[in-house]
């Protein structure tokens, strides 16, 4: 990274008064950050996050330590800060590039990706359904969307829950009316358990894999080689799903104590949003995996092949028994 030295020279005090007010955007100063490819991204399989640019035709990296020491970049000043940020910010999405946005995520702790209405729906479904659970004293075990939505259509639960709502306000140490306080906190833990339900959905097409596997298993029954990876890809995937749903669980589980989860609600939108971001950030390794094997028809050929062969890869990866699935 020698050739990048010249652009360690001090800049201009507007440059940096610019960095310094970058609140919503990566507005870098140094002239480091005005290189041709300039950009942050992780390297390798640890996912370590570094600092790229364009040199002719190579494609140079360097340690972020490295990338402080070498341009002369002191602590706490604004570039030092918005490094810290696009580090922390690798974590939300593949690459950061000067003049990019600042992912939500570390500016307010709002998600900064879209979802659909119908997850917003079931988020507040699953929330009204564990109300009744509580005021009825029986646990109501509704795990399928259409089960959510005609379960709350019968009248007799449509009048259930406006008593649960008035019990959950008494139970929330306010007046049995003062029910439009509990709707207002079901609202706010149902805007941020919308995005665990998109990842829930996001989630079901890892589990699709299992049953193309199982097809696949007796078209490659001749070929010791490849029936051996879709044995080992299988054993891979089962530990996989396992720690997925496990994941999902310990969420459901954070809310099932619904008036619990009402009187400590910060802590629960806390929690809420570290487990959606974990999620998020494995999905990004499947994402064009998973994109892969929506196309690939299931049948021998060498498209399929390779994909088993990328399947493994990332399994192994990642589960591998030292391996951490947050890693």
């Amino acid at each position: 990274m020698n050739a990048m030295a010249n652009l360690s020279a001090p800049l201009p005090p507007e440059a940096k008064s610019e960095s310094a007010a970058g609140l919503t955007h990566f507005s870098f100063a140094g002239k480091v950050f005005k290189v041709a490819g300039a950009r942050f991204a992780p390297f390798g399989p640890k996912l370590e996050p570094r600092f790229y640019v364009q040199l002719g035709n190579i494609d140079a990296s360097m340690e972020i330590q490295a990338l402080r020491a070498e341009f002369a970049i002191t602590t706490d000043s604004p570039d030092d800060k918005l490094i810290t940020m696009a580090v922390k910010g690798l974590r939300y999405v593949p690459d950061i590039r000067p003049g990019d946005v600042i992912p939500s995520e570390i500016l307010d702790g709002k998600a900064s990706w879209p979802i659909q209405a119908r997850h917003r729906q079931v988020a507040e479904q699953r929330l009204q359904v564990q109300l009744l659970s509580w005021v009825s004293g029986k646990e109501l075990l509704l795990t399928n969307n259409d089960e959510l939505s005609m379960f709350l259509e019968q009248i007799e639960n449509k009048a259930k829950l406006k008593e649960a709502f008035e019990a959950a306000a008494e139970a929330l140490g306010r007046d049995r009316k003062d029910y439009e306080a509990v709707l207002k906190q079901i609202d706010l833990l149902a805007r941020e358990l919308c995005y665990i339900e998109a990842l829930r959905d996001r989630f079901a097409k890892v589990n699709d894999i299992r049953e193309k596997l199982q097809k696949l298993r007796a078209l490659y029954s001749s070929d010791a080689r490849l029936r051996d990876e879709i044995q080992r890809i299988n054993m891979l995937l089962d530990r996989a799903l396992q720690k997925y749903e496990k994941r999902f669980q310990e969420v459901d589980a954070q809310t099932s104590e619904i008036i619990g989860a009402l009187k400590a609600l910060d802590r629960q939108i806390e929690y809420i949003r570290q487990a959606r971001d974990d999620l998020h950030f494995i999905l990004r390794d499947w994402d064009p995996v998973l994109k892969k094997w929506d196309e690939t028809p299931v049948k021998r050929g060498r498209a399929q092949d390779q994909l088993l062969s990328e399947t493994y890869r990332l399994l192994a990866m990642r589960f591998a028994p030292s391996k951490s699935v947050l890693k």
